[in-house]
């Protein structure tokens, strides 16, 4: 009888490779809070950015979004212009006083140029 020993690739080989978690245990990367009032475009719509990160950002808008729905995100700034698909990982609808109804949603970046990303970040990130 052979003994079985853990092959490279294997399921537990990875997860002692895989990135550190946040606090809570549930992101793959820091997330960063933007500065108030950063509007972005989510699938043509005006959208405002909250945190952004290379691999996803939330996001509040005024349109519906619901969960796994592609969309197609610009940051847009007197740098220039950061174009990405995205897939909704979350939603929640909610209403706020004064505000009226509005999606907040978390997406997940299906093709992210993290370079650009990591600039707009840097030049919009909350102090």
């Amino acid at each position: 009888m052979s003994r079985r020993t853990p092959m490279e690739g294997a399921p537990g080989a990875a997860a002692t490779t895989a990135p550190p978690l946040d606090q809570r245990g549930t992101r793959r990367t820091v997330r960063f809070k933007i500065a108030a009032q950063v509007d972005i475009v989510v699938d043509g719509n005006t959208a405002t950015l909250v945190d952004l990160s290379r691999l996803g950002a939330q996001v509040v808008t005024d349109n519906s979004l619901n969960p796994s729905q592609r969309v197609r995100m610009l940051l847009s700034d007197q740098v220039g212009v950061v174009r990405l698909n995205a897939s909704v990982a979350w939603a929640h609808f909610e209403i706020l006083p004064g505000k009226g109804p509005q999606y907040r949603a978390g997406l997940d970046f299906v093709d992210a140029d993290g370079q650009a990303v990591d600039g707009f970040c840097g030049r919009h990130q909350a102090g």
